[in-house]
């Protein structure tokens, strides 16, 4: 494993298949490897069509918006347009279905005659989603993506996971896979356990189509139009209201049967469940020179590529830092504990480090990709950092004198749970506080009861606030209190790499640096916006970027080293 690997002749000439590119991770990894390695042969990205538009005009969308693509219209400007294009080629396509969803059959068995690499970005990250959904896109997408390099000539395969596929382990984890064992000490079988999640779907379902369940859904419906003062009497406003509370609890049946199974298993929520089978499929179908689990720990906003601070979403750290900005500044969590950041640049390299050493036959069967191993963040520095830039930016721009002068020295620290600030005390205060302010004593002057009466209306925004807040604590908290994770992250620097744009060696990482300086201010940029309603900052590249044909766009030549 110690040759050094040359990326550029790696891929030179190379033709991968990428899915999930409309995503963090998979964006960065299309733009980075098009700027740093323009030799390569063809990128074909797997893109669904949606509604009435096609796949390519949805890529070509992504690039012409996305500040993630900045860099590389900077640096072709008009003649983008012919760079992109003659090195990618958009397959309309699904990874949830059988052959990729790729449904014009001499488009498949090119694809299955020239592709070395695929690059399996796909998979949906909320914690706790439908398990129909994780199902269909982490579980099945993996196993399609399986089938479909055991059908080509010479595809390996490069999965991306999760380092939090080894659910509720504790200390330091190692770098490998046991795709039979299920954390919590059980034997798994794959097989065995996605056919009775698909039993257990199907009997969901089947009481959710029950007279009972019809008749409690229209009971609730009256309910909720009495509440709010609507006509119970309009059958078309109580068949809707049904439908949707219907809906609601069909989901909410579906997550809860997902948790119990991940809890079963030893798992911290659906997704790493799902995960972790996903893997388990693609170790029980392909042979293991023809595949490698590439598992990042945290990924936030990038160090450098394509620009320092690049963001997208608000999943992550992203709503646990914006609440530190707020008026809640005690975060329960376990002092020491690990907080497993990387940046998304880091890790878009180590994929690609990985995706070499596959090609050529000398991969580790997982690689890990994050910091607690090498540059260690605990979870109260982190706060300690977040409050830091926090109060940096309230001091030269924050919006009032109070932010300017109170809130801009205002810590924000790691507590225990059972702390008095603790979100719990903070909800019955601010109840408290709620209830007295719509009822004011009533000997009090009428004008001063009134506005006693307009300021609850802040405090129901307040308890609207704990309530985000609380369950964004529930959902983080086997993370930064219930667990101590810390993943080593050896087998990719066994790889060394000759172009240094490539280094991904953690140690590198001044946390200070990145917090303040360069992540906090990349999400309140790209990411609090969302949290708040708002748009984040539109891209528009002064040369519309428009993606030929492949017939007018034919792939550069470049000799296979």
């Amino acid at each position: 494993m110690n040759t050094p690997l040359s990326i550029k002749h790696c891929y030179a000439g190379r033709h991968v298949l990428l899915t999930g590119v409309t995503g963090f991770l998979g964006k960065v990894w299309l733009a980075m490897v098009l700027q740093h390695v323009p030799e390569i042969g063809k990128i074909y990205v797997l893109t669904r069509k949606k509604a009435l538009r096609p796949a390519a005009d949805r890529f070509e969308r992504q690039v012409q918006t996305s500040p993630c693509f900045r860099p590389l219209h900077e640096k072709y400007g008009a003649d983008m347009s012919r760079f992109v294009s003659e090195r990618v080629e958009v397959v309309s396509g699904d990874v949830s279905l059988p052959d990729m969803g790729v449904e014009d059959p001499e488009v498949l068995a090119r694809l299955r005659r020239d592709i070395d690499l695929v690059v399996n970005c796909a998979g949906l990250v909320d914690f706790d989603p439908d398990l129909r959904d994780a199902m269909t896109t982490n579980v099945d997408g993996a196993r399609n993506a399986a089938n479909f390099v055991a059908a080509c000539d010479k595809a390996v395969l490069l999965h991306i996971s999760t380092c939090y596929v080894t659910g509720k382990k504790n200390g330091k984890i190692a770098e490998d896979i046991r795709p039979d064992l299920a954390p919590s000490g059980d034997a798994f079988d794959v097989e065995a356990e996605s056919a009775d999640i698909q039993a257990s779907i199907d009997a969901i379902l089947a009481d959710h189509e029950s007279a009972e369940m019809e008749r409690r859904a229209h009971d609730d419906a009256i309910k909720q139009i009495r509440d709010k003062g609507g006509d119970e009497n309009n059958a078309m406003l109580v068949r809707n209201t049904a439908r949707r509370i219907k809906r609601n609890l069909l989901k909410d049946a579906m997550v809860a049967e997902g948790q119990r199974r991940a809890a079963r298993w030893g798992f911290t929520n659906i997704y790493t469940f799902t995960k972790n089978m996903a893997e388990a499929w693609i170790a029980r179908r392909l042979d293991p020179g023809r595949w490698a689990m590439f598992r990042p720990a945290i990924v936030e906003s990038s160090m450098s590529y394509p620009f320092p601070g690049w963001n997208q979403g608000f999943n992550t750290c992203g709503p646990l830092s914006y609440a530190l900005g707020s008026w809640f500044r005690h975060l329960p969590c376990k002092k020491g504990n690990p907080f497993d950041i990387i940046p998304v640049d880091y890790v878009c390299r180590g994929m690609t480090v990985a995706g070499a050493a596959l090609m050529r036959g000398e991969h580790a069967p997982v690689y890990q990709c994050g910091s607690s191993d090498l540059n260690l963040l605990t979870i109260d520095r982190a706060v300690e950092l977040v409050a830091l830039a926090h109060r940096k930016h309230l001091r030269t721009r924050g919006d009032t004198t109070l932010d300017r002068v109170l809130k801009s020295r205002w810590d924000a620290i790691a507590v225990t749970p059972d702390h008095p600030m603790r979100i719990e005390n903070v909800r019955k205060m601010t109840e408290s506080v709620d209830e007295w302010l719509r009822d004011p004593p009533k000997d009090w002057p009428e004008f001063i009861r009134r506005r006693l009466t307009d300021f609850a209306e802040h405090t129901e925004d307040a308890l609207e606030a704990i309530d985000k807040i609380e369950r964004m604590c529930e959902l983080y908290m086997p993370f930064i209190h219930d667990n101590h994770f810390a993943f080593y992250t050896r087998n990719l620097l066994r790889h060394p790499v000759v172009e240094p744009e490539w280094d991904c060696d953690p140690r590198s990482i001044d946390w200070r640096h990145y917090w303040i300086d360069v992540h906090i201010p990349g999400l309140r940029k790209w990411c609090f916006p969302l949290f708040e309603n708002k748009t984040p900052e539109s891209y528009a590249p002064r040369h519309p970027f428009r993606l030929r044909s492949p017939e007018a766009a034919p792939a550069p030549h470049a000799e296979v080293v």
